[in-house]
């Protein structure tokens, strides 16, 4: 009786949580379909390449992108940014490639040209990065030393578990088209100060963060800021900042920061927030479902959880946009204390002026108590079939649904996997297709449902609503009635 309680308790915590930050779009139109133009789901945020003058990104798409060089043999590609650097008319390409055959080799940069004499491409300069973990690899530009000049960036790992960054400066009318201008290695993460677009004349700083080797503290850190020097053309260091740490028992942080068991993600997996009332962010880490979610304002964006490499303060995630999957995310979780972490974000495509969203600082685990002080027990399967005036619905007590049509192809059928759940003195269902997409030829995507359910002797009535942060809000739909069937 015990066990089976803390399971709907905990299926219970676990539905709500996401539905605070899920995606509500539309389900197949021949059962749930909409007849309210005028309704306004949450907003689901898809990068776009930048304008000119904006921060030009790696990944510009779904497609793959096309190399317009051959690379020679044993070299594999990992990355490839495409822009006119030199105001030609032009496009030139940095692509980013490894080695095969060499061990720990370093990812290389190489700048394809385009000759107009021939109409090919060539091979112009090349230069290794601090990066030999070509799965960890972000490529992107930015204009960062104040000058109006391309710089090149190149952020990821290398076989020591350091967290490295290499920028490179475009050098107009010269033999050598860039010039390296910083390279950082450091066991704990990188930080690129935002970017202030009301003023291109100043330099933006970097900061890296590491351990505080002369403090018995492990989780005592160093941050110690660069700022670009122009009379040599380098970064140089400016200023070295203590930063104490929680103190924390060091067994449980060595407990936790082992990299073994998956003991990290497990800590952090659950909802985590920054700031307070309507100016809160979350991230939602769903370890089980290897997924991320940033909820910011009534907008979201779900990555999938590729892979995580373990580090000296926590794990380097890497993850993919499940809406366009070339475009991808690496996240710097590191622990802070036993109820809060530290993140430090990198993307390869960052969304128009107006609209970005800087993931980056502290946050705080959102108590359960939070969560569940407005829930009250509810059976959370049922056994039945329910038919509407376009299909059925089939609930098994095994969490699973299938729907169907009433006439039409089988194909059109859907199954997945459902929740009855209850916030305050409302009622709700939640539905989570398995597939969606892909008999329309697209990719698979995420697509949650959730209904406010009215019960009169046997027959159910969905209405189609949205949790939020400022709870449950109407979706003015026409509501759906289902009667037993069979």
């Amino acid at each position: 009786m015990t066990r089976g309680y803390f399971k709907v308790f905990t299926i219970t915590v676990f539905i709500l949580t996401a539905s605070v930050i899920g995606a509500l779009v539309f389900l197949p139109g021949f059962f749930f379909s909409s007849k309210n133009q005028n309704s306004q789901p949450t907003r689901v945020v898809i990068p776009q390449t930048a304008g000119a003058g904006e921060t030009l990104r790696s990944a510009q798409g779904e497609e793959a992108p096309v190399l317009r060089l051959a690379l020679n043999e044993g070299e594999a590609a990992v990355a490839v940014l495409t822009r006119d650097f030199d105001s030609d008319s032009y496009e030139e390409q940095i692509i980013a490639y490894h080695k095969l055959q060499e061990i720990d080799s370093p990812v290389y940069l190489t700048y394809a040209e385009f000759d107009e004499q021939n109409g090919l491409y060539y091979r112009l300069w090349s230069e290794p990065t601090a990066v030999t973990r070509p799965g960890t690899l972000i490529l992107y530009s930015e204009y960062l030393i104040g000058d109006g000049g391309i710089c090149i960036l190149v952020s990821g790992m290398n076989g020591a578990g350091e967290q490295t960054l290499t920028v490179f400066r475009k050098i107009p009318s010269t033999i050598e088209p860039f010039a390296k201008i910083a390279e950082f290695r450091i066991e704990g993460s990188i930080a690129v100060e935002e970017p202030d677009r009301s003023d291109r004349g100043t330099s933006r700083t970097i900061a890296t963060y590491g351990r505080d080797y002369e403090s018995a503290n492990i989780m005592d850190q160093i941050e110690t800021s660069y700022t670009f020097n122009q009379v040599n053309g380098l970064y140089e260091q400016y200023r070295v900042v203590k930063i104490p740490g929680t103190q924390i028992e060091q067994r449980m942080v060595r407990e936790l920061l082992n990299g073994e068991n998956g003991k990290f993600e497990n800590f952090i997996s659950g909802l985590w927030y920054q700031g307070e009332g309507t100016a809160r962010k979350y991230v939602y880490f769903n370890t089980a479902s290897r997924e991320m979610i940033f909820y910011d304002n009534n907008s979201e964006e779900i990555f999938s959880w590729q892979d995580s490499t373990p580090t000296r303060y926590g794990i380097h995630i890497n993850s993919r946009n499940i809406s366009l999957t070339k475009l991808r995310r690496t996240v710097n979780v590191e622990l802070a204390s036993l109820e809060s972490i530290r993140l430090r974000v990198y993307q390869d495509v960052y969304l128009r002026s107006g609209l970005t969203t800087n993931w980056d600082g502290s946050y705080q685990r959102l108590q359960h108590t939070e969560i569940v002080r407005e829930l009250k027990q509810t059976a959370p399967y049922t056994n039945g079939t329910y038919a509407g005036r376009d299909g059925q619905i089939t609930f098994h007590q095994d969490g699973s649904y299938e729907l169907n049509p009433l006439a039409g192809s089988p194909e059109l059928g859907q199954k997945g996997q459902y929740v009855f759940f209850s916030v305050g003195e409302d009622e709700l269902l939640e539905l989570r297709p398995a597939e969606t997409g892909e008999k329309r030829g697209k990719k698979p995507e995420l697509i949650r449902e959730t209904f406010r359910v009215s019960r009169k002797d046997d027959q159910l009535t969905l209405t189609r609503i949205r949790i939020t942060t400022r709870g449950i809000q109407d979706m003015y739909e026409p509501p759906i009635v289902l009667n037993p069937s069979g």
